[in-house]
């Protein structure tokens, strides 16, 4: 459940700011919800991850996969889909990281219950 919360701020958040605003949700949900370090990189990877998996095959199928397998011709992969694994991916791998900071923020400087 605190994936898709995750995932609803990162979604409002890269509304109005860059990509790398997947971070300061992730982070922000790391400090608000009180969880073992593991469920918070968890919880971060899955909400960010699904967010891009989902924006980047709504572009692939509206554009017909033209641009991801241009992207995979460059980077030398043999399907486009493989394009749209490796963003959700990438994004996962940021959004865990920060939602686990944030954890370990709140360990430091949060009163411990």
């Amino acid at each position: 459940m605190k994936w898709i919360l995750i995932a609803l701020l990162a979604l409002i958040l890269q509304t109005f700011l860059p990509w790398w605003s997947i971070a300061i949700a992730g982070f922000v949900s790391g400090i608000v919800f009180t969880q073992k370090p593991a469920n918070a990189f968890i919880n971060g990877f899955s909400g960010i991850f699904a967010l891009w998996a989902a924006v980047s095959l709504y572009i692939y199928f509206v554009n017909h996969g033209l641009l991801a397998e241009r992207l995979a011709d460059l980077f030398s992969l043999p399907h486009g889909l493989l394009v749209v694994l490796m963003t959700a991916l990438i994004g996962g791998i940021c959004g865990g990281l920060s939602a686990i900071t944030g954890n370990f923020f709140r360990y430091i400087f949060m009163k411990r219950e």
